[in-house]
Protein backbone atom coordinates (compact mmCIF):
# COMPACT_ATOMS: atom_id res chain seq x y z
CA UNK A 1 0.00 0.00 0.00
CA UNK A 2 2.86 2.57 0.90
CA UNK A 3 4.46 2.44 -2.64
CA UNK A 4 0.91 2.03 -4.04
CA UNK A 5 -0.17 5.42 -2.41
CA UNK A 6 3.17 6.77 -3.52
CA UNK A 7 3.22 6.13 -6.82
CA UNK A 8 -0.30 7.26 -6.69
CA UNK A 9 0.57 10.73 -5.54
CA UNK A 10 3.31 11.24 -7.85
CA UNK A 11 0.84 10.55 -10.98
CA UNK A 12 -1.27 13.39 -9.83
CA UNK A 13 1.48 15.36 -9.33
CA UNK A 14 2.51 14.68 -12.59
CA UNK A 15 -0.71 15.28 -14.11
CA UNK A 16 -0.80 18.48 -11.97
CA UNK A 17 2.18 19.21 -14.08
CA UNK A 18 0.77 18.66 -17.33
CA UNK A 19 -1.77 20.92 -17.02
CA UNK A 20 0.20 23.93 -15.76
CA UNK A 21 2.95 23.71 -18.71
CA UNK A 22 -0.15 22.86 -21.11
CA UNK A 23 -2.22 25.91 -19.90
CA UNK A 24 1.03 28.05 -19.10
CA UNK A 25 -0.60 28.45 -15.55
CA UNK A 26 1.62 30.87 -13.21
CA UNK A 27 -0.85 31.82 -10.40
CA UNK A 28 -0.95 30.00 -7.38
CA UNK A 29 -4.41 30.01 -6.42
CA UNK A 30 -4.99 27.86 -9.50
CA UNK A 31 -2.14 25.69 -8.78
CA UNK A 32 -3.69 25.35 -5.49
CA UNK A 33 -7.08 24.71 -7.26
CA UNK A 34 -5.88 22.08 -9.74
CA UNK A 35 -4.02 20.07 -7.08
CA UNK A 36 -7.31 19.67 -5.16
CA UNK A 37 -8.92 18.48 -7.94
CA UNK A 38 -6.98 16.00 -9.48
CA UNK A 39 -6.21 14.23 -5.91
CA UNK A 40 -10.13 14.21 -5.58
CA UNK A 41 -10.22 12.28 -9.16
CA UNK A 42 -7.74 10.04 -7.98
CA UNK A 43 -9.42 9.40 -4.23
CA UNK A 44 -6.13 10.00 -2.34
CA UNK A 45 -5.11 12.58 -0.04
CA UNK A 46 -2.35 14.60 0.03
CA UNK A 47 0.63 14.03 2.20
CA UNK A 48 -1.00 14.34 5.41
CA UNK A 49 -1.01 13.90 9.83
CA UNK A 50 -3.42 12.66 11.29
CA UNK A 51 -5.33 16.36 10.59
CA UNK A 52 -6.78 17.72 7.43
CA UNK A 53 -6.09 21.62 7.91
CA UNK A 54 -7.77 23.76 5.67
CA UNK A 55 -4.38 25.13 3.19
CA UNK A 56 -3.70 21.55 3.18
CA UNK A 57 -3.36 21.95 -0.55
CA UNK A 58 -1.19 25.04 -0.11
CA UNK A 59 0.22 22.80 1.70
CA UNK A 60 1.09 20.04 -1.13
CA UNK A 61 2.91 22.70 -3.78
CA UNK A 62 5.71 21.84 -1.72
CA UNK A 63 5.10 18.14 -3.35
CA UNK A 64 4.61 19.68 -6.67
CA UNK A 65 7.53 21.83 -6.45
CA UNK A 66 9.50 18.86 -5.52
CA UNK A 67 8.58 16.50 -7.93
CA UNK A 68 8.54 19.15 -10.58
CA UNK A 69 12.31 20.21 -10.19
CA UNK A 70 14.45 16.79 -8.78
CA UNK A 71 11.83 13.98 -10.88
CA UNK A 72 11.28 16.20 -13.80
CA UNK A 73 13.52 18.72 -14.44
CA UNK A 74 11.05 21.54 -14.80
CA UNK A 75 12.99 24.04 -13.46
CA UNK A 76 15.36 23.87 -16.84
CA UNK A 77 11.94 24.89 -18.85
CA UNK A 78 9.69 27.04 -17.19
CA UNK A 79 10.85 30.39 -17.05
CA UNK A 80 12.29 31.67 -13.34
CA UNK A 81 9.39 34.28 -13.15
CA UNK A 82 6.77 31.61 -13.51
CA UNK A 83 8.25 29.22 -11.20
CA UNK A 84 8.80 32.55 -8.60
CA UNK A 85 5.18 33.42 -8.81
CA UNK A 86 3.74 29.74 -8.43
CA UNK A 87 6.34 28.70 -5.40
CA UNK A 88 8.12 31.76 -3.78
CA UNK A 89 7.63 29.68 -0.54
CA UNK A 90 9.09 26.80 -1.85
CA UNK A 91 12.29 28.42 -3.21
CA UNK A 92 13.05 30.63 -0.17
CA UNK A 93 12.48 27.34 2.13
CA UNK A 94 14.91 24.84 -0.07
CA UNK A 95 17.74 28.09 0.57
CA UNK A 96 17.64 28.27 4.01
CA UNK A 97 17.48 24.29 4.15
CA UNK A 98 20.77 24.27 2.42
CA UNK A 99 21.97 26.92 4.84
CA UNK A 100 21.09 25.38 7.41
CA UNK A 101 22.45 22.33 6.52
CA UNK A 102 26.22 23.43 5.64
CA UNK A 103 26.66 25.66 8.51
CA UNK A 104 28.73 24.52 11.18
CA UNK A 105 26.62 26.44 13.94
CA UNK A 106 23.12 26.28 13.10
CA UNK A 107 22.00 28.50 15.99
CA UNK A 108 23.32 31.35 13.94
CA UNK A 109 21.98 30.05 10.77
CA UNK A 110 19.38 32.97 11.26
CA UNK A 111 22.20 35.96 11.68
CA UNK A 112 22.73 35.40 8.39
CA UNK A 113 19.02 34.63 7.29
CA UNK A 114 17.83 37.92 9.41
CA UNK A 115 14.68 38.65 7.10
CA UNK A 116 13.39 34.87 6.31
CA UNK A 117 13.89 33.92 9.80
CA UNK A 118 11.45 37.41 10.92
CA UNK A 119 9.34 36.14 8.84
CA UNK A 120 9.12 32.95 10.34
CA UNK A 121 5.42 31.27 12.44
CA UNK A 122 4.50 28.08 13.21
CA UNK A 123 3.37 27.32 9.81
CA UNK A 124 6.36 28.22 7.86
CA UNK A 125 8.14 26.02 10.07
CA UNK A 126 6.04 23.00 9.91
CA UNK A 127 6.74 23.80 6.04
CA UNK A 128 10.11 23.88 6.22
CA UNK A 129 10.39 20.39 8.04
CA UNK A 130 7.64 19.58 5.87
CA UNK A 131 9.76 19.92 2.79
CA UNK A 132 12.43 18.16 3.96
CA UNK A 133 10.09 15.37 4.49
CA UNK A 134 8.51 15.08 1.51
CA UNK A 135 11.94 15.41 -0.69
CA UNK A 136 12.73 12.14 1.23
CA UNK A 137 9.42 10.72 1.20
CA UNK A 138 9.89 10.59 -2.50
CA UNK A 139 13.66 9.57 -3.00
CA UNK A 140 14.73 12.87 -3.68
CA UNK A 141 16.95 12.92 -0.05
CA UNK A 142 17.93 10.33 2.60
CA UNK A 143 16.47 9.83 5.96
CA UNK A 144 19.55 10.63 7.46
CA UNK A 145 19.53 14.33 5.83
CA UNK A 146 15.63 14.99 6.83
CA UNK A 147 17.69 13.78 10.88
CA UNK A 148 19.71 16.73 10.15
CA UNK A 149 17.11 19.30 9.18
CA UNK A 150 15.22 18.15 12.61
CA UNK A 151 17.99 18.78 14.68
CA UNK A 152 19.27 21.63 13.01
CA UNK A 153 16.22 23.52 13.06
CA UNK A 154 15.57 22.87 16.52
CA UNK A 155 19.12 24.23 17.53
CA UNK A 156 18.52 27.36 15.01
CA UNK A 157 14.59 28.31 16.16
CA UNK A 158 14.37 28.02 19.98
CA UNK A 159 11.01 29.83 19.72
CA UNK A 160 9.64 27.19 17.89
CA UNK A 161 10.48 24.11 19.98
CA UNK A 162 6.57 22.70 20.11
CA UNK A 163 6.03 23.20 16.17
CA UNK A 164 9.52 21.15 16.30
CA UNK A 165 8.26 18.72 18.64
CA UNK A 166 5.20 18.08 17.12
CA UNK A 167 6.38 17.09 13.35
CA UNK A 168 8.79 15.33 15.18
CA UNK A 169 5.45 13.40 16.58
CA UNK A 170 4.64 13.09 12.91
CA UNK A 171 8.00 12.11 12.03
CA UNK A 172 7.99 8.89 14.52
CA UNK A 173 4.36 7.86 13.44
CA UNK A 174 5.41 7.80 10.29
CA UNK A 175 8.76 5.51 10.55
CA UNK A 176 6.56 3.15 13.28
CA UNK A 177 3.80 2.66 10.72
CA UNK A 178 6.54 1.72 8.24
CA UNK A 179 7.86 -0.81 10.81
CA UNK A 180 4.93 -2.49 11.44
CA UNK A 181 4.08 -2.49 7.31
CA UNK A 182 7.64 -4.53 6.92
CA UNK A 183 6.82 -6.83 10.04
CA UNK A 184 9.62 -5.38 12.09
CA UNK A 185 6.89 -4.48 14.37
CA UNK A 186 4.70 -6.82 15.89
CA UNK A 187 2.52 -5.61 18.68
CA UNK A 188 2.05 -2.90 21.30
CA UNK A 189 4.81 -3.90 23.27
CA UNK A 190 7.36 -3.42 20.46
CA UNK A 191 5.52 -0.33 18.86
CA UNK A 192 5.87 1.18 22.31
CA UNK A 193 9.52 0.17 22.63
CA UNK A 194 10.35 1.26 18.97
CA UNK A 195 8.81 5.16 19.52
CA UNK A 196 10.77 5.78 22.26
CA UNK A 197 14.11 4.59 20.88
CA UNK A 198 13.37 6.29 17.98
CA UNK A 199 12.85 9.43 19.99
CA UNK A 200 15.83 9.20 22.19
CA UNK A 201 17.73 9.25 18.19
CA UNK A 202 16.28 11.90 17.48
CA UNK A 203 16.63 14.26 20.61
CA UNK A 204 13.90 16.04 20.54
CA UNK A 205 12.50 16.23 24.15
CA UNK A 206 8.84 15.26 24.79
CA UNK A 207 7.77 14.60 21.52
CA UNK A 208 7.08 10.58 21.65
CA UNK A 209 3.77 10.02 20.13
CA UNK A 210 0.35 7.93 21.77
CA UNK A 211 0.33 4.38 20.28
CA UNK A 212 -3.45 5.69 18.56
CA UNK A 213 -1.96 8.89 17.05
CA UNK A 214 0.82 6.49 15.15
CA UNK A 215 -2.25 3.94 13.83
CA UNK A 216 -3.71 7.92 12.61
CA UNK A 217 -0.72 9.19 10.95
CA UNK A 218 0.01 5.52 9.43
CA UNK A 219 -2.44 4.56 7.53
CA UNK A 220 -2.39 7.15 5.08
CA UNK A 221 1.16 5.89 4.47
CA UNK A 222 0.67 1.88 4.96
CA UNK A 223 -0.93 -1.14 5.18
CA UNK A 224 -1.80 -1.41 9.28
CA UNK A 225 -2.39 -5.11 10.07
CA UNK A 226 -5.90 -5.80 11.49
CA UNK A 227 -4.58 -7.86 14.47
CA UNK A 228 -2.22 -4.86 15.60
CA UNK A 229 -4.88 -2.25 15.41
CA UNK A 230 -7.29 -4.11 17.31
CA UNK A 231 -4.69 -4.53 19.69
CA UNK A 232 -3.74 -1.00 20.28
CA UNK A 233 -6.91 0.71 20.01
CA UNK A 234 -8.10 -1.70 23.11
CA UNK A 235 -4.66 -1.35 24.92
CA UNK A 236 -3.53 2.02 26.88
CA UNK A 237 -2.86 5.22 24.67
CA UNK A 238 0.76 5.25 25.90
Amino acid sequence: MCMDLRRKRIRVLVDTWSEIMLNGVADRERAVELLRKLYSDAGIDPIRGASTPPDLFDKEMISLYIIGKWGLGIDKEVPREQLERLFPLEIAIERFIERLLSSSDPSRVCEEEREFCQSLDDSKVARILRFAFTKMYFGFSTEEEFRRVLKALYQALPGFEETIRRFTKFFIAYKIGEMIARGAVKNRMEMSLAKNTLALELSIPKAVPSNKYILEVAKHYFQIPERIRREVEKGKND
